[in-house]
Parts: C-alpha cells; structure tokens; sequence
C-alpha cells in the first residue's frame, strides 16, 4: 500500500463530509424545524452532561431511536455506531464484539479468540459479559478508545453501557408491543413479545417490570446429522437448527424519599437457548445455508443479576454505590469435533472409517461486584475544579467441565481405557479477584479551557485452585490405566493506567479535544496436557492511545459534525495459540501492533420532515514486529478489521391530520476482511472474506398511542459472511462461514399507555 493512500483517503472523508455539513448547515440556517435533533444526556464521565459537550469520541443512542430502527440486539445497533464490528455467530455463544479495529484473534466467535473482551460492557453501572436484549433502554452509550480509569474490566477498545429507564413515582405508564417476521430460507414464521408496566405505590416508591420473548425460527440447515453416532451411512437433515428461543425479565424498585437520595434495586433475568450455529458450508452441501457437520450443537444459557444502587447527595459530595451479584449457567453446549480431531491432532482416527466426535461443555460462572464513587458538587470544589474518586471490586468464580466423546473408536481400536467412550475431559475451578482505586481530577484555567487527568491503580488475582485433564485414548497407550492430569497455579499482577485529556471550547458549538489514554487487559495461566513452561502463561497486553477530534454542532442546533483521528500502539498482544503437544487452544503473545484511524459521523435536518445521519471509519492496522510462533509477520493486518466502514441513514416523516407516517432507512457497507492473522501469505488458513452492502427499510404509522410498521431488512438478499474457521486446520468438511440473516420482512404493533 502506498503510505500516502491512507492520509489521502482520510482528507477526502473529512473533506466530504466537511462539505455536506456546510451545505445542511446552510440550507437549514434560520430555519425552524419540526424534527429539530434531540440533545441526548449521558453519564458516561459519572456526571450528567450533554453528549457533545464531552470532550470524548462518544456515540449516544436513545432507546426510542434503537426500537425506531428495530435494533432490538447488538446485530443491528452496530450498524449504528462508528467502528464497531461484530462477527454475528447467532445466539449460539456471545458474539465477538470490538471497537476501532481492536482483533487480533480468528473469527471464529465464540471459540479460542485469544484473551479477554478488549471492550467492557455494563448494564447501568455494572459490567456483564451477555449479549443482552435492548428492552425498556434509555439509552446506550458507546465509548471509544481506552477507558481504564473509570471503567477497568479490560476497556482497552472501549466500553459499551446499557442505560435502563428508572421507575418514576409520577404515573402509571407502560406499552405492549408484538412483532411477526419472517426471512428467505425459513420455513416458519418468527415472532417477538414484549412489554413494560410501570406502577407508582407511593410518591416516593415505584415498580417497573419489563420483558420480552423472542422465538426465532432459525434459517440454517443441518444435511449431514448422524442418525446413530458412530454409523456414518445413516444421516439424516435437521431444518432451521440455529433457531432461538430467549426470554428476556427486568424488575426494579425505586424509593426516592428526597430530591438528594434514591436507592434502587434491580433484578435482570435472561434465558436462552438455540439449536446451533449460524453457520453454513456451501462449497462441501452445495447449498448456500446448509451446514456439513455430523452433530446438531444446542446452547443453553440462563443469567441472573441482583443490583442495589444508592446516590446520597449530601451537599459537599456524592456519594455512589453500586453492588451487584451476577451468576452465569451454561446449561448445555455440543460441539462437533470431529473434523478438530481427525483433521488436525490425531491423523489416526480418521482410518475408523465411522468415526466422529463431540463435546459436551458446561460452565458456572458467579460474579461479586462493588463499586465506590465519591464527586465533588458546586458546595465541595472551586467552579475551575471538578473531581472524583472510587473504589472497585471484583471477585469472580468459575467452574468448567469440558468432555469429549468420540463413539465406537475404542471398539475400532480394541482397546479399553476403563471410561467407556470420553476420549477427553477437562475440568477445574478458577477464581479471579481484583481491586482497584480510581481517581479524575478536572481544572478549567479559563472558561474555554479544560484538562482532566485520571488514573487508575489495580490488584489483580487469578488462582486455578485445579484444573484437571484426562486424555483417555492417548494415555491409555503409554501409561494405563488412565489417570487426570492435574494443575494449579497463580498469577498476580499490579499495575496502573493513566489518562490526559484536554479541549478548548473556540464557541459554544464548536470543541477541539486531544487524549492520550492508557488500557490494559490482565495476562494469565494456561491449563491443559503437556504444555511447555513458557505455554503455561500469557503476559498481560496494554495499549496507548493518543487522539485529537472535535465536535461541532451548527445552523442553530440543526446539523452536529464529529470527528477524530487516532493512533493505537499495542504491545504484548493477546492472540490465540495451540500447544505443541496435544493443539490444545492456549492464549499467546505477539510482540507489537498499531491503528491509525480516522472516524467521522454526521447529523442533521435537510428539511423540517427529513432527517439524515451517517458515519465512516478508516483504519490502518497492523503488526509492526515480527510473530512467527502464533503466524503472524511484520506487515500483517488484524483479522475481521475492514479497512473502510460507513453507514447512511434517514428519516422522512408525512404529517397528516391527527397521525404521521414516516419512511425510515439505512445503508450500511462494510469493507473486506481477513479470518486470521498473516494475510502476507504463509498462513495456509486464513481467508479474505469479501466486502457487503445491506439495505433496511421500514415504514411506520403512528396515531395517537398506536404504532404499526412494515420492515424488511437486508432488503437486496445479500449474502455475506462475518468470520468463520478455515479449510487448513478443519478440512473441507470441518469448516465453516457465519452466515448473515437474509432478506427479512415483518411487521410490529406497539401500543403506548
């Protein structure tokens, strides 16, 4: 690539754009419109402030705007927000979520991706890892770039907050609403029920209870299932198998017995369960969403979270608590490994020639969060001068038992290991602990002029009190009887993450900010058979961020233009791995990557009744140094990270006498990506996934507390894959693509009371 495309490509972007806005702004001044933007208010520094007065790259999203547009999970809300990708491997697992092109792991979702989230993800102020259903939400805030200081629980990408709507004691209010669609290549029609009821029990106490039910009929076709395990001439075809059933409950009771205290207690509830995954292999059925894979590969999952909130405004501060306790069940999880199995560890078990394996996983996660915050109010601090502290805690459980069967190969064989047909079992308990001071200290030398400085101190503790493995088969040939493998271990880590923030306010519309933040995502231990001494540990990975961007908002309040242009240099990468010895998924260090970025978004009213918005990223990624002991080289892009993303959507609404129609719509394009790292070439299993354009359009009829809409989405049938596992390791029958959700028509019905 010539090293002057991407600063020639990012001056047009910004040069277009620049040019638009001037010409809204212009058509617009003066003018007064019906549709005038809405200032959103946030809370994403722990004050509420108006989203562009943020000296932050932040995208903010009501919750009216995400059911307007039917994005009712993260699948859809992604198209809406600057520099997230997604790989969407259905509800089978939790989807693969990043920010400014922060990948290095394979796209292969909800399997080894090679450490932790790099971005957090809270519900309000607690942090949950759950693709969770946006029902009854105020508003979600989006972050970019690091946020270590506020926000730990590795926000080195940045963090992603669900904001839910509060009791209120003032009237009894709610909506029902129902929704009815179906796509292309299903064979029976989905449905969505939801509702919120909102009840006032006294003038201080109220209840709100929300919830919805969604029944996805799926799309993708098993052809090749086993019939009996370990017979492979008898098959037969399971239809629609990543269908999704899940159940969504939110409960909260607020008392607020004074303008300066609340205390709220929540409870969330989500359920859910899909048959398998969103995968297809068109080259190996000849079918376009059919899946080859011997066995059927059913998730179950149930979360729970209990939260108690306190704000106790005591004039001189405020003080903030915020604890949770969070349990995750993954009730049921089959794998098929049969292609992982003969293909790429064990040659020898392909001469069975009816062999086949699959794994049986659960997992018991259970979560303690604590959370501290004292802000300085108008009484406690100086007008220049603006502070806050907190203290954080977390203490996480977990217990895993991963089993692998691989039926009628030890008859086959002739041999007997005394466990019948596990071919592999792991299991074990992890516990991790971390605690952390935070602080952020805002001056105002002048009015304009702004600086923040923050600055987070942590103590992180992971113990594998033990984690046990047994290799039956492979065992049974050097040492019978076979015997676990047990392992224990620690890892403790201390650290700090700093941030500088400055921007200058040249008017009251118009904000130029610069940042350099710190991230940092925590190392630790490997666990599993015959691992080498350096496979037995990851080293922790941090990044540093350093960004200038503005934000403008013109023609009265009519039309906001925001942009950034930043840089990321990453050490110590955290990238998926195999051991030597048995492939077992481990995670690994590469040395050194880096992004350079330009991110531009759009908003305004081009007349009274038509509003548009659009955004576009650029990004430049990739590894500056050499990795040849997990396939990466110097000159390597990141995988599943589009050079070019954008989005283009409007909104047009028809007055008539006592109702309103309004045509919504939006073009989202998302740039060609790779699967794995090296895309130079010597990696054998990586593939470029070819670049997609989807169209979404809806039309909705409102009167007085009735609205009723028609929508289809993915309008043009494109067929697109977001990851997927390659050919090289799995084989022609063993891999696969996550396949986008084809043309969908529905309708909705809401009703407002």
């Amino acid at each position: 690539m010539n090293p002057m495309q991407p600063l020639s490509l990012a001056i047009r972007l910004a040069l277009g754009a620049s040019v638009i806005s001037a010409a809204v702004a212009q058509e617009n001044s003066g003018s007064t419109s019906r549709l005038a933007l809405e200032e959103i208010t946030v809370t994403a520094t722990r004050r509420a402030e108006g989203v562009q007065d943020i000296p932050y790259n932040i995208t903010a999203v009501t919750g009216d705007f995400l059911k307007d547009v039917g994005a009712d999970d993260l699948t859809k809300m992604s198209q809406f927000i600057p520099g997230m990708q997604m790989i969407d491997n259905g509800a089978r697992g939790t989807n693969l979520v990043t920010l400014r092109g922060m990948n290095v792991g394979g796209l292969e979702a909800a399997e080894n991706q090679g450490g932790t989230d790099v971005i957090s993800r809270y519900i309000n102020d607690t942090p949950l890892l759950i693709d969770f259903k946006l029902n009854d939400v105020a508003r979600v805030e989006v972050l970019r770039g690091p946020q270590g200081t506020l926000y730990g629980r590795g926000a080195m990408g940045g963090t992603l907050r669900y904001i839910l709507n509060e009791p209120n004691s003032e009237e009894i209010e709610g909506e029902i609403g129902t929704k009815l669609y179906k796509n292309n290549e299903s064979d029976d029609f989905s449905y969505q029920f939801n509702g919120v009821f909102n009840l006032p029990i006294t003038d201080t106490l109220a209840l709100r209870v929300s919830g919805s039910y969604l029944d996805d009929t799926g799309f993708v076709d098993y052809t090749n299932v086993l019939t009996e395990p370990g017979v492979s001439n008898n098959t037969r075809e399971v239809e629609d198998v990543n269908d999704e059933q899940t159940l969504s409950l939110r409960v909260s009771l607020r008392w607020e017995p004074t303008d300066t205290f609340y205390g709220q207690l929540n409870y969330f509830h989500q359920d859910q369960e899909t048959g398998g995954r969103q995968a297809v292999n068109e080259d190996f059925t000849g079918d376009k969403f059919s899946s080859a894979l011997r066995y059927t590969e059913p998730y179950a999952t149930e979360n729970r979270l209990y939260n108690l909130e306190m704000n106790w405004d005591i004039r001189w501060v405020e003080l903030f608590s915020s604890t949770s306790y969070s349990t995750f069940d993954e009730t049921e999880s089959r794998r098929d490994q049969t292609d992982l199995l003969c293909v790429d560890i064990y040659p020898g078990y392909c001469d069975f020639p009816e062999f086949s394996g699959f794994t049986d996983d659960s997992e018991e996660k259970d979560v303690f969060v604590q959370e501290l915050r004292i802000l300085s109010t108008a009484d406690s601090a100086p007008a220049w001068m603006d502070w806050i502290l907190g203290f954080y805690y977390e203490d996480e459980d977990t217990e895993n038992s991963d089993k692998e069967f691989t039926p009628g190969y030890q008859d086959y064989a002739g041999i007997d290991t005394g466990y019948g047909e596990l071919e592999y079992w792991n299991y074990g308990n992890q516990t991790f602990e971390e605690k952390a001071v935070f602080g952020e200290m805002t001056f105002r030398p002048i009015e304009p002029w702004q600086i923040t400085v923050g600055v987070r101190y942590f103590e992180q503790e992971q113990v594998i009190k033990e984690d046990c493995t047994l290799l039956a088969i492979f065992w049974f040939y050097t040492q019978p009887p076979a015997t676990p493998e047990c392992e224990s271990g620690k890892s403790n880590i201390d650290d700090t993450v700093t941030k500088f923030n400055t921007s200058y306010n040249f008017t009251e519309d118009f904000m130029v900010y610069l940042t350099r933040a710190e991230g940092f995502r925590r190392g630790g231990t490997n666990v599993g058979p015959q691992l080498t001494s350096e496979e037995k540990s990851f080293t922790s990975d941090e990044v540093t961020n350093y960004e200038i961007g503005w934000r403008a908002t013109l023609a009265d309040g009519q039309w906001i233009f925001n942009g950034a242009i930043f840089r990321i240099d990453w050490e110590d990468l955290q990238v998926p791995a195999k051991s030597e010895a048995q492939a077992i998924n481990i995670i690994g260090n590469a040395s050194e990557g880096r992004i350079e970025g330009l991110e531009l978004s759009a908003q305004g009213m081009i007349t009274e009744n038509l509003q548009l918005s659009g955004w576009a990223t650029y990004y430049d990624h990739e590894l500056v140094e050499d990795a040849p002991e997990i396939g990466g080289f110097d000159g390597d892009a990141f995988p599943g990270v589009p050079d070019i993303q954008a989005n283009l959507a409007f909104d047009y609404g028809i007055p008539l006498d006592a109702s309103e129609v309004i045509i919504r719509g939006n073009v989202y394009y998302k740039d060609e990506v790779n699967t794995r790292l090296n895309s130079l070439g010597t990696n054998n299993d990586n593939e470029t996934l070819d670049s997609y354009t989807i169209l979404n359009m809806s039309v909705t009829y409102q009167v007085l507390e009735w609205s009723a809409s028609l929508y289809v989405d993915n309008l043009t049938d494109e067929y697109y894959f977001s990851g997927g596992r390659g050919k090289a390791r799995y084989g022609e029958r063993g891999q696969f693509h996550y396949v986008g959700q084809p043309r969908t028509v529905g309708v909705e019905a809401t009703y407002h009371f």
